[in-house]
């Protein structure tokens, strides 16, 4: 893993860029229980249900593959297809019914407990926007719900953009709109996410500079790739457990 010896100061940038699914939101909780109803018909020393990091796992490498095959794939059809794929695999029949039910649980996805607060004392010093593998139709219930009172500046989805992160469109195409509507260019730009491979490692690889929000996890597979694994393939200048460790950082050097 390579962490800048001397990091930027955050007074350098005019924006904050966020993942929304891992960062903002606890997709981990929300996404085991909407598939609790599958797992619950294995035997009861399954390792899908003994082990959430396996569950997770499972989870990300059908979305990945789904997400690579179908990269103009609504989110939610994305879901859909993971359950169906993942109840297959395990031999298990699905309805229709309940893989659509799988798929709308987005919407009861909760925020982490210091998302709210940190995102409104970023707001005194940043422009927010976000940048995330989701539909619009399920980013608009998340800020209608989990998000209700956030305002971000700029809005990216995978819908919009036509593909899923990690592509290196998605950033491009996210700090184009943040140049055009209101000319910050993208060495102003500061990414804050929690997945190694969604964010962290094309960070990296066109020169972002990010923050890595780590929820307190240093090593599971199943939450956006592993650190032990990835050392060499991210860079970041920060790392904070949670959200409202980022603000009291800005908090301390801008007041």
């Amino acid at each position: 893993m390579t962490v800048s010896q001397h990091p930027r100061r955050f007074s350098q940038y005019q924006a904050l860029s966020f993942d929304c699914y891992g960062t903002l939101v606890d997709w981990e909780n929300g996404l085991l229980q909407a598939l609790a109803p599958l797992l619950s018909r294995l035997p009861e020393d399954h390792s899908l249900r003994t082990s959430t990091v396996d569950a997770l796992s499972v989870f990300q490498i059908a979305k990945a593959g789904i997400m690579q095959r179908h990269p103009t794939m609504l989110y939610t059809a994305v879901l859909r297809k993971v359950y169906e794929e993942i109840a297959a695999s395990l031999a298990l029949g699905v309805t229709q019914h309940e893989a659509e039910a799988f798929s709308d649980s987005i919407q009861r996805w909760q925020a982490f407990p210091d998302t709210h607060e940190a995102l409104h004392r970023l707001s005194r010093h940043f422009r927010l926007a976000i940048l995330s593998n989701v539909d619009n139709d399920s980013f608009r219930q998340t800020l209608a719900g989990p998000l209700h009172g956030v305002h971000f500046d700029v809005i990216c989805t995978a819908e919009d953009i036509g593909s899923y992160k990690p592509a290196h469109r998605n950033f491009d195409h996210l700090h184009s709109k943040l140049h055009d509507q209101f000319e910050i260019d993208r060495s102003q730009v500061l990414h804050v996410a929690q997945s190694l491979v969604h964010d962290h490692v094309p960070a990296k690889e066109l020169g972002i500079d990010s923050v890595w929000i780590s929820r307190g996890k240093e090593r599971r597979s199943g939450m956006g790739g592993d650190l032990h694994v990835l050392q060499d393939r991210v860079s970041f200048s920060w790392r904070f457990d949670g959200l409202d460790q980022l603000a009291t950082a800005v908090e301390d050097e801008c007041s």
